[in-house]
């Protein structure tokens, strides 16, 4: 948007700007996860240590993975309006917003054995293995 519209749109209109803040859980802290080791750490010692998971996908050969992660939101948000006419009205409101969902993915095999700790954006993370539907319980 170029300065000149903006100076107009200040001078003649109710310009709103807004700050906003959001973050839902705590990243979980780095040393947390220094004591699993991949081929040695079972799930009950990473659940041990980590706590209950955010998240948690069935992957095939009853294998898992779990993620933890932390969700923050802020940004941005503006918004004017302007007296076009007598009694007419324009505005328009803007929103720059960034979300991210950071964390991290642990893999475990059928015997429920460490594989591998990922560390990224969740919604990538999860793409990385194959998720199966869930069996029918009988």
């Amino acid at each position: 948007m170029s300065s000149a519209l903006v100076l107009a749109l200040a001078a003649s209109s109710c310009v709103k700007a807004q700050w906003q803040r959001q973050i839902v859980l705590q990243p979980l802290p780095t040393d947390a996860l220094r004591d699993l080791v991949p081929g040695e750490s079972d799930l009950e010692h990473c659940l041990g240590i980590l706590g209950a998971p955010n998240f948690v996908w069935e992957r095939s050969g009853d294998a898992i993975a779990i993620a933890y992660g932390a969700y923050r939101h802020q940004g941005w948000q503006l918004g004017a309006s302007v007296n076009v006419a007598r009694g007419v009205n324009a505005s328009f409101d803007y929103g720059e917003l960034e979300a991210l969902s950071r964390g991290y993915v642990l893999l475990f095999d059928q015997r429920w054995k460490l594989e591998s700790v990922s560390e990224g954006l969740l919604r990538d993370l999860s793409t990385e293995f194959d998720r199966t539907p869930p069996q029918s319980v009988e």
